[in-house]
Protein backbone atom coordinates (compact mmCIF):
# COMPACT_ATOMS: atom_id res chain seq x y z
CA UNK A 1 0.00 0.00 0.00
CA UNK A 2 1.01 3.47 -0.90
CA UNK A 3 0.60 6.03 1.63
CA UNK A 4 0.90 9.89 1.15
CA UNK A 5 0.18 12.20 3.09
CA UNK A 6 -0.05 16.67 2.89
CA UNK A 7 2.96 18.69 3.46
CA UNK A 8 1.73 20.43 6.96
CA UNK A 9 1.53 17.18 8.51
CA UNK A 10 5.34 16.19 7.31
CA UNK A 11 6.60 19.91 8.98
CA UNK A 12 5.42 18.80 12.15
CA UNK A 13 8.19 18.18 14.48
CA UNK A 14 8.44 16.78 18.08
CA UNK A 15 11.02 16.88 20.68
CA UNK A 16 13.47 13.95 20.15
CA UNK A 17 12.79 11.91 23.46
CA UNK A 18 15.89 11.11 25.99
CA UNK A 19 18.61 11.70 23.70
CA UNK A 20 19.58 14.55 20.66
CA UNK A 21 23.19 15.38 19.90
CA UNK A 22 24.22 19.08 19.92
CA UNK A 23 26.21 20.89 16.77
CA UNK A 24 29.60 21.79 17.52
CA UNK A 25 28.84 20.49 21.80
CA UNK A 26 31.09 17.34 21.22
CA UNK A 27 33.79 16.56 18.99
CA UNK A 28 32.07 14.30 16.93
CA UNK A 29 29.73 16.62 15.20
CA UNK A 30 29.69 18.74 12.53
CA UNK A 31 27.42 21.01 10.89
CA UNK A 32 29.33 22.58 8.16
CA UNK A 33 26.79 22.46 4.96
CA UNK A 34 27.52 22.26 1.21
CA UNK A 35 27.46 26.20 -0.54
CA UNK A 36 24.18 25.25 -2.04
CA UNK A 37 22.25 24.22 0.78
CA UNK A 38 21.53 20.71 2.69
CA UNK A 39 22.01 17.91 0.79
CA UNK A 40 20.14 14.92 -0.93
CA UNK A 41 19.75 12.41 1.62
CA UNK A 42 19.60 8.61 0.54
CA UNK A 43 19.49 6.37 2.82
CA UNK A 44 19.82 2.59 1.91
CA UNK A 45 19.33 -0.56 3.86
CA UNK A 46 19.61 -4.38 3.04
CA UNK A 47 17.83 -7.11 4.82
CA UNK A 48 20.08 -9.73 6.25
CA UNK A 49 23.46 -8.67 4.64
CA UNK A 50 26.78 -9.59 5.60
CA UNK A 51 29.57 -8.12 4.94
CA UNK A 52 32.38 -10.81 4.32
CA UNK A 53 29.71 -11.86 1.58
CA UNK A 54 31.05 -8.12 -0.26
CA UNK A 55 34.02 -7.38 -2.71
CA UNK A 56 34.57 -3.98 -0.59
CA UNK A 57 35.15 -5.67 2.48
CA UNK A 58 37.25 -8.53 1.05
CA UNK A 59 34.79 -11.70 -0.09
CA UNK A 60 36.42 -13.05 -3.48
CA UNK A 61 33.57 -13.47 -5.01
CA UNK A 62 31.59 -10.32 -7.66
CA UNK A 63 28.86 -10.56 -5.52
CA UNK A 64 28.36 -6.64 -5.11
CA UNK A 65 30.76 -4.66 -8.00
CA UNK A 66 28.30 -1.39 -7.94
CA UNK A 67 28.35 -1.41 -4.10
CA UNK A 68 32.91 -2.00 -4.09
CA UNK A 69 33.13 0.33 -7.24
CA UNK A 70 30.66 3.68 -5.54
CA UNK A 71 31.85 3.16 -1.52
CA UNK A 72 35.48 2.83 -2.82
CA UNK A 73 35.12 6.73 -2.68
CA UNK A 74 33.57 7.10 0.94
CA UNK A 75 34.10 5.52 4.19
CA UNK A 76 33.72 2.33 4.97
CA UNK A 77 33.11 0.78 8.49
CA UNK A 78 34.80 -2.21 9.15
CA UNK A 79 33.19 -2.97 12.36
CA UNK A 80 30.17 -1.76 12.35
CA UNK A 81 27.20 -3.78 14.38
CA UNK A 82 23.38 -4.10 14.77
CA UNK A 83 21.35 -3.19 17.76
CA UNK A 84 19.00 -6.44 17.61
CA UNK A 85 19.36 -9.28 15.51
CA UNK A 86 16.30 -9.21 14.13
CA UNK A 87 14.84 -6.95 11.71
CA UNK A 88 12.33 -4.74 13.67
CA UNK A 89 14.21 -3.32 16.06
CA UNK A 90 17.22 -2.91 14.29
CA UNK A 91 15.68 -0.65 11.56
CA UNK A 92 14.07 1.48 14.40
CA UNK A 93 17.57 1.99 15.47
CA UNK A 94 18.61 3.57 11.97
CA UNK A 95 16.02 5.47 11.85
CA UNK A 96 16.44 7.16 15.54
CA UNK A 97 20.06 6.61 16.70
CA UNK A 98 18.52 5.15 19.89
CA UNK A 99 19.12 1.52 20.94
CA UNK A 100 16.23 -0.92 21.47
CA UNK A 101 15.76 -0.58 25.37
CA UNK A 102 15.03 2.94 24.57
CA UNK A 103 12.58 3.24 20.91
CA UNK A 104 11.11 0.52 22.86
CA UNK A 105 10.24 -2.10 19.37
CA UNK A 106 11.55 -5.09 20.26
CA UNK A 107 9.07 -7.51 18.68
CA UNK A 108 7.11 -7.99 15.55
CA UNK A 109 4.36 -6.35 14.71
CA UNK A 110 4.47 -3.33 17.93
CA UNK A 111 3.79 -0.24 16.47
CA UNK A 112 6.31 2.30 17.46
CA UNK A 113 5.67 4.92 20.04
CA UNK A 114 4.19 7.70 18.18
CA UNK A 115 6.06 10.35 20.51
CA UNK A 116 9.46 9.00 19.85
CA UNK A 117 10.04 10.66 16.44
CA UNK A 118 12.42 9.40 14.11
CA UNK A 119 14.75 10.42 10.72
CA UNK A 120 12.23 12.92 8.64
CA UNK A 121 10.53 14.26 11.66
CA UNK A 122 14.03 15.34 13.06
CA UNK A 123 14.28 17.40 9.03
CA UNK A 124 13.64 20.75 8.07
CA UNK A 125 10.13 20.81 6.84
CA UNK A 126 11.88 22.35 3.46
CA UNK A 127 12.65 18.11 3.23
CA UNK A 128 10.75 15.85 1.15
CA UNK A 129 10.52 12.72 2.55
CA UNK A 130 9.98 9.31 1.11
CA UNK A 131 10.52 5.52 1.89
CA UNK A 132 10.00 2.12 0.04
CA UNK A 133 10.24 -0.90 2.07
CA UNK A 134 10.03 -4.57 0.59
CA UNK A 135 9.76 -6.94 4.09
CA UNK A 136 6.09 -7.39 5.78
CA UNK A 137 8.21 -6.69 9.02
CA UNK A 138 8.10 -2.71 8.01
CA UNK A 139 4.78 -2.55 6.90
CA UNK A 140 2.61 0.35 7.89
CA UNK A 141 0.41 -2.17 9.87
CA UNK A 142 3.68 -4.06 11.28
CA UNK A 143 5.48 -1.22 12.57
CA UNK A 144 3.28 2.06 12.10
CA UNK A 145 5.55 4.71 10.82
CA UNK A 146 3.75 5.63 7.19
CA UNK A 147 2.70 8.74 8.71
CA UNK A 148 6.21 9.72 9.46
CA UNK A 149 7.03 10.71 5.87
CA UNK A 150 5.38 12.27 2.64
CA UNK A 151 5.34 9.01 1.01
CA UNK A 152 5.63 5.62 2.25
CA UNK A 153 5.74 2.51 -0.17
CA UNK A 154 4.77 -0.71 1.48
CA UNK A 155 3.44 -2.74 -1.08
CA UNK A 156 4.86 -6.24 -0.18
CA UNK A 157 2.83 -8.32 -2.47
CA UNK A 158 4.83 -11.07 -3.95
CA UNK A 159 4.23 -14.59 -3.64
CA UNK A 160 5.98 -17.70 -5.17
CA UNK A 161 4.24 -20.26 -6.47
CA UNK A 162 4.82 -23.12 -3.81
CA UNK A 163 4.54 -20.57 -0.60
CA UNK A 164 1.42 -18.92 -1.30
CA UNK A 165 1.84 -16.33 1.08
CA UNK A 166 2.37 -12.36 0.11
CA UNK A 167 5.37 -11.54 2.07
CA UNK A 168 8.25 -9.69 0.13
CA UNK A 169 8.81 -7.42 -2.77
CA UNK A 170 12.05 -8.35 -4.58
CA UNK A 171 14.62 -5.66 -5.24
CA UNK A 172 13.93 -5.04 -9.19
CA UNK A 173 10.31 -4.08 -8.24
CA UNK A 174 11.09 -1.76 -5.11
CA UNK A 175 13.68 0.02 -7.64
CA UNK A 176 11.07 -0.13 -10.01
CA UNK A 177 8.48 1.33 -7.45
CA UNK A 178 11.18 4.54 -6.25
CA UNK A 179 12.37 5.05 -9.73
CA UNK A 180 8.53 6.00 -11.21
CA UNK A 181 8.33 7.82 -7.88
CA UNK A 182 11.14 10.36 -8.67
CA UNK A 183 10.03 10.49 -11.86
CA UNK A 184 6.93 11.53 -11.22
CA UNK A 185 6.47 13.04 -7.71
CA UNK A 186 9.66 13.96 -6.88
CA UNK A 187 10.00 18.34 -5.98
CA UNK A 188 13.19 19.21 -7.78
CA UNK A 189 12.97 22.29 -5.21
CA UNK A 190 13.17 20.65 -2.31
CA UNK A 191 16.06 18.59 -0.82
CA UNK A 192 15.16 14.90 -0.37
CA UNK A 193 15.30 12.02 2.05
CA UNK A 194 15.00 8.79 0.34
CA UNK A 195 14.87 5.48 2.03
CA UNK A 196 14.78 2.24 0.29
CA UNK A 197 14.83 -1.35 1.72
CA UNK A 198 15.60 -4.17 0.21
CA UNK A 199 15.10 -7.49 1.30
CA UNK A 200 16.68 -9.92 -0.98
CA UNK A 201 19.61 -11.41 1.13
CA UNK A 202 16.77 -12.35 3.23
CA UNK A 203 15.47 -16.06 3.62
CA UNK A 204 14.68 -18.56 2.23
CA UNK A 205 17.05 -17.90 -0.97
CA UNK A 206 15.53 -17.66 -4.15
CA UNK A 207 16.88 -15.05 -6.39
CA UNK A 208 14.66 -14.32 -9.56
CA UNK A 209 14.19 -16.89 -12.40
CA UNK A 210 15.12 -14.60 -14.95
CA UNK A 211 18.17 -13.30 -12.60
CA UNK A 212 21.52 -13.92 -14.12
CA UNK A 213 23.17 -16.72 -12.38
CA UNK A 214 27.23 -15.89 -11.04
CA UNK A 215 28.16 -18.43 -9.05
CA UNK A 216 28.85 -22.24 -8.77
CA UNK A 217 31.12 -24.12 -5.87
CA UNK A 218 33.77 -26.75 -5.87
CA UNK A 219 33.18 -29.60 -4.48
CA UNK A 220 30.15 -31.26 -2.41
CA UNK A 221 28.83 -30.72 1.52
CA UNK A 222 25.93 -33.04 2.44
CA UNK A 223 23.36 -31.53 3.96
CA UNK A 224 23.43 -31.19 7.48
CA UNK A 225 21.75 -33.36 10.53
CA UNK A 226 17.63 -32.50 11.02
CA UNK A 227 17.03 -28.99 12.88
CA UNK A 228 19.99 -27.73 11.43
CA UNK A 229 18.63 -25.94 9.21
CA UNK A 230 15.05 -23.92 9.63
CA UNK A 231 12.05 -25.44 8.13
CA UNK A 232 11.18 -22.06 5.72
CA UNK A 233 14.94 -22.34 4.39
CA UNK A 234 14.57 -25.94 3.36
CA UNK A 235 14.43 -26.64 -0.31
CA UNK A 236 13.70 -30.23 -1.06
CA UNK A 237 15.46 -29.82 -4.57
CA UNK A 238 18.59 -29.08 -2.75
CA UNK A 239 21.05 -31.96 -1.68
CA UNK A 240 24.30 -29.94 -1.31
CA UNK A 241 24.35 -27.35 1.52
CA UNK A 242 26.89 -25.11 -0.46
CA UNK A 243 23.78 -24.56 -3.20
CA UNK A 244 22.56 -22.16 0.04
CA UNK A 245 25.54 -20.00 0.01
CA UNK A 246 25.87 -19.68 -3.66
CA UNK A 247 21.86 -18.57 -3.42
CA UNK A 248 22.25 -16.23 -0.98
CA UNK A 249 25.59 -14.89 -2.54
CA UNK A 250 23.13 -14.64 -5.59
CA UNK A 251 20.51 -12.44 -3.60
CA UNK A 252 23.33 -10.38 -2.74
CA UNK A 253 24.19 -9.48 -6.90
CA UNK A 254 20.47 -9.12 -7.31
CA UNK A 255 20.11 -5.88 -5.24
CA UNK A 256 23.65 -4.68 -5.75
CA UNK A 257 22.16 -4.43 -9.96
CA UNK A 258 19.04 -2.90 -8.63
CA UNK A 259 21.05 -0.45 -6.37
CA UNK A 260 22.74 0.57 -9.21
CA UNK A 261 19.78 1.42 -10.89
CA UNK A 262 18.31 3.43 -7.89
CA UNK A 263 21.34 5.67 -8.54
CA UNK A 264 21.45 5.68 -12.12
CA UNK A 265 17.82 6.90 -11.76
CA UNK A 266 18.40 9.16 -9.45
CA UNK A 267 21.51 10.92 -10.74
CA UNK A 268 19.91 11.76 -14.18
CA UNK A 269 18.43 14.77 -12.47
CA UNK A 270 20.73 14.94 -9.16
CA UNK A 271 24.22 15.22 -8.54
CA UNK A 272 25.35 12.06 -6.86
CA UNK A 273 28.01 14.29 -5.31
CA UNK A 274 26.70 16.78 -3.58
CA UNK A 275 24.47 13.78 -2.50
CA UNK A 276 24.54 12.11 1.13
CA UNK A 277 24.34 8.55 0.84
CA UNK A 278 24.36 5.89 3.85
CA UNK A 279 24.27 2.06 3.48
CA UNK A 280 23.14 -0.56 6.36
CA UNK A 281 22.43 -3.90 6.97
CA UNK A 282 19.52 -4.39 9.77
CA UNK A 283 21.63 -7.51 10.78
CA UNK A 284 23.36 -10.39 9.16
CA UNK A 285 23.08 -14.18 8.54
CA UNK A 286 24.42 -17.53 9.86
CA UNK A 287 26.04 -19.38 7.58
CA UNK A 288 27.46 -22.80 8.47
CA UNK A 289 28.42 -21.31 12.11
CA UNK A 290 27.18 -21.22 15.23
CA UNK A 291 23.82 -23.80 16.34
CA UNK A 292 21.18 -23.21 13.28
CA UNK A 293 22.36 -22.52 9.80
CA UNK A 294 21.48 -19.81 7.03
CA UNK A 295 19.13 -17.81 9.67
CA UNK A 296 19.37 -15.28 12.21
CA UNK A 297 17.70 -13.64 15.39
CA UNK A 298 18.33 -16.27 17.49
CA UNK A 299 22.02 -15.12 18.97
CA UNK A 300 24.18 -12.41 19.55
CA UNK A 301 27.46 -14.20 16.88
CA UNK A 302 29.92 -12.11 15.11
CA UNK A 303 27.73 -13.67 11.82
CA UNK A 304 24.17 -12.17 13.16
CA UNK A 305 25.38 -8.96 14.78
CA UNK A 306 28.09 -7.61 12.33
CA UNK A 307 26.71 -5.08 9.81
CA UNK A 308 28.26 -3.60 6.37
CA UNK A 309 28.01 0.47 7.37
CA UNK A 310 29.53 3.29 4.33
CA UNK A 311 29.06 6.40 3.68
CA UNK A 312 29.66 9.04 1.17
CA UNK A 313 29.48 12.84 -0.16
CA UNK A 314 30.06 16.28 1.30
CA UNK A 315 32.19 15.82 4.09
CA UNK A 316 33.89 12.68 3.57
CA UNK A 317 36.75 11.46 3.92
CA UNK A 318 37.27 8.57 2.19
CA UNK A 319 38.93 5.45 3.21
CA UNK A 320 38.76 2.60 6.01
CA UNK A 321 37.74 2.62 9.48
CA UNK A 322 38.82 0.11 12.08
CA UNK A 323 37.08 1.46 15.30
CA UNK A 324 33.59 0.35 17.03
CA UNK A 325 30.46 1.51 14.93
CA UNK A 326 27.01 1.10 14.68
CA UNK A 327 23.74 1.31 13.50
CA UNK A 328 22.55 3.86 15.72
CA UNK A 329 25.22 6.35 13.84
CA UNK A 330 23.01 6.40 10.68
CA UNK A 331 20.39 8.91 12.01
CA UNK A 332 22.80 11.34 13.73
CA UNK A 333 25.44 11.12 10.15
CA UNK A 334 22.38 12.09 8.30
CA UNK A 335 20.92 14.92 10.25
CA UNK A 336 24.58 16.55 10.97
CA UNK A 337 24.93 16.07 6.82
CA UNK A 338 21.45 17.74 6.92
CA UNK A 339 22.64 20.63 9.33
CA UNK A 340 20.18 19.68 12.07
CA UNK A 341 21.14 21.46 15.19
CA UNK A 342 20.81 19.18 17.94
CA UNK A 343 21.98 18.72 21.86
CA UNK A 344 24.88 16.59 23.12
CA UNK A 345 24.13 12.68 24.19
CA UNK A 346 23.12 11.81 27.94
CA UNK A 347 23.79 8.42 27.99
CA UNK A 348 27.18 6.85 29.47
CA UNK A 349 27.40 5.08 26.09
CA UNK A 350 26.32 3.21 22.89
CA UNK A 351 25.42 6.83 21.97
CA UNK A 352 24.91 7.43 18.42
CA UNK A 353 27.72 10.12 16.29
CA UNK A 354 28.40 11.55 13.00
CA UNK A 355 30.76 9.67 11.18
CA UNK A 356 31.76 11.81 9.28
CA UNK A 357 33.96 13.41 11.42
CA UNK A 358 34.47 11.18 14.49
CA UNK A 359 37.89 9.29 15.16
CA UNK A 360 35.96 6.57 16.91
CA UNK A 361 37.13 6.41 20.15
CA UNK A 362 39.16 3.02 21.32
CA UNK A 363 37.33 3.44 24.41
CA UNK A 364 33.95 2.82 22.77
CA UNK A 365 31.40 0.31 24.13
CA UNK A 366 28.48 -0.91 22.42
CA UNK A 367 25.98 -3.26 23.35
CA UNK A 368 23.43 -5.89 21.08
CA UNK A 369 20.43 -8.34 21.80
CA UNK A 370 18.59 -11.34 20.60
CA UNK A 371 15.17 -11.74 21.61
CA UNK A 372 13.68 -14.72 20.70
CA UNK A 373 11.86 -17.69 22.70
CA UNK A 374 12.47 -17.78 26.52
CA UNK A 375 16.32 -16.22 25.91
CA UNK A 376 17.20 -12.96 25.99
CA UNK A 377 20.60 -12.80 24.43
CA UNK A 378 23.06 -9.61 24.96
CA UNK A 379 27.02 -8.60 23.87
CA UNK A 380 29.03 -6.05 24.83
CA UNK A 381 31.78 -4.52 22.35
CA UNK A 382 35.02 -3.07 23.53
CA UNK A 383 37.78 -2.54 21.13
CA UNK A 384 38.82 -6.32 20.88
CA UNK A 385 36.48 -7.42 23.39
CA UNK A 386 33.49 -9.09 23.77
CA UNK A 387 31.04 -10.07 26.11
CA UNK A 388 28.00 -12.16 26.00
CA UNK A 389 24.92 -12.73 28.78
CA UNK A 390 21.92 -13.94 28.41
CA UNK A 391 18.45 -13.45 30.74
CA UNK A 392 16.07 -16.92 30.64
CA UNK A 393 13.22 -16.52 32.33
CA UNK A 394 14.24 -13.08 34.04
CA UNK A 395 17.34 -14.64 35.45
CA UNK A 396 20.46 -12.58 34.28
CA UNK A 397 23.49 -15.60 33.41
CA UNK A 398 27.29 -14.28 32.86
CA UNK A 399 28.19 -16.24 29.84
CA UNK A 400 31.14 -15.72 27.64
CA UNK A 401 34.13 -13.66 26.83
CA UNK A 402 36.31 -13.12 23.62
CA UNK A 403 39.00 -11.71 22.43
CA UNK A 404 37.95 -11.08 18.76
CA UNK A 405 41.40 -10.45 17.51
CA UNK A 406 42.68 -14.04 18.83
CA UNK A 407 39.53 -15.27 18.28
CA UNK A 408 37.48 -13.99 15.43
CA UNK A 409 35.26 -17.18 15.03
CA UNK A 410 34.12 -17.08 18.70
CA UNK A 411 34.98 -20.78 18.71
CA UNK A 412 36.83 -20.55 22.52
CA UNK A 413 34.39 -19.35 25.09
CA UNK A 414 35.92 -17.91 28.35
CA UNK A 415 34.57 -17.22 31.62
CA UNK A 416 33.62 -13.54 32.41
CA UNK A 417 35.96 -13.62 35.41
CA UNK A 418 39.49 -13.26 33.45
CA UNK A 419 38.72 -10.18 31.45
CA UNK A 420 35.49 -8.74 33.91
CA UNK A 421 33.21 -6.68 31.63
CA UNK A 422 32.98 -2.46 31.87
CA UNK A 423 30.98 -1.16 34.74
CA UNK A 424 28.67 0.51 32.16
CA UNK A 425 27.71 -2.77 30.59
CA UNK A 426 27.16 -4.25 33.82
CA UNK A 427 25.01 -1.78 35.06
CA UNK A 428 23.02 -1.93 31.84
CA UNK A 429 22.17 -5.80 32.49
CA UNK A 430 20.86 -5.17 35.91
CA UNK A 431 18.82 -2.21 34.16
CA UNK A 432 18.11 -3.12 30.90
CA UNK A 433 13.48 -4.35 30.57
CA UNK A 434 14.44 -7.51 29.04
CA UNK A 435 10.69 -8.38 28.19
CA UNK A 436 8.99 -9.21 25.01
CA UNK A 437 6.28 -7.13 23.80
CA UNK A 438 2.41 -8.96 24.33
CA UNK A 439 0.76 -6.28 22.92
CA UNK A 440 0.59 -4.08 19.93
CA UNK A 441 0.18 -0.89 22.03
CA UNK A 442 3.18 1.48 20.79
CA UNK A 443 6.58 1.02 22.57
CA UNK A 444 5.38 -1.28 25.61
CA UNK A 445 7.58 -4.00 27.19
CA UNK A 446 5.63 -6.47 28.43
CA UNK A 447 6.01 -10.09 29.38
CA UNK A 448 5.30 -12.45 26.40
CA UNK A 449 5.97 -14.00 22.86
CA UNK A 450 8.31 -12.51 20.62
CA UNK A 451 5.46 -12.38 18.01
CA UNK A 452 2.02 -10.78 19.44
CA UNK A 453 -0.47 -13.09 20.40
CA UNK A 454 -2.63 -11.15 18.56
CA UNK A 455 -1.82 -11.08 15.00
CA UNK A 456 -4.27 -12.77 12.68
CA UNK A 457 -3.74 -15.78 11.27
CA UNK A 458 -2.51 -14.47 7.95
CA UNK A 459 0.28 -12.37 9.77
CA UNK A 460 1.92 -15.30 11.77
CA UNK A 461 2.08 -17.63 8.68
CA UNK A 462 3.19 -14.51 6.60
CA UNK A 463 5.85 -14.27 9.63
CA UNK A 464 6.64 -18.02 9.33
CA UNK A 465 7.28 -17.50 5.96
CA UNK A 466 10.19 -15.59 6.60
CA UNK A 467 11.09 -17.70 9.44
CA UNK A 468 9.65 -15.66 12.52
CA UNK A 469 8.59 -17.58 15.38
CA UNK A 470 9.44 -18.97 18.63
CA UNK A 471 12.56 -21.03 19.05
CA UNK A 472 14.00 -22.33 22.07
Amino acid sequence: MKHDRPRSRAIARVAFASVIWLCGAAPFVACDLAPSGPPDLLLITVDTLRPDHLGIYGYDRNTSPFLDGFFSEGAVFERAYATEANTPPSVMSILTGLPPREHRVRGFYELADPAIPILPERLSGDYQTAAFVSNIVLTDEAIGIADRFDHYDDFVDEPESDRPLFYERNARRTTDAALEWLASERDPDRPLLLWVHYIDPHGPYRPPPDAPRRFEHAGFQPLPPKGKIRDYMIDPDVTDVLDYVDRYDEEIAFADAQIARLLEGYGVDRDLDRTFVAFAADHGESMMEHGIWFTHGYQVWEEIMRVPLMIRGPGVAPGRRDGLASVLDVAPTLLAAAGVNVSAPTRAFDAGRDLRRDPINEDRLLYGEANIGGARWRAGWRGDDKWVFSNIDSRIVPNWHFDLTEDPDELRRRVWFASPPPDELKDLVRTDPTDAPSGLEPGRQLTGPKIDPRVTDLQRRQLEALGYGETD
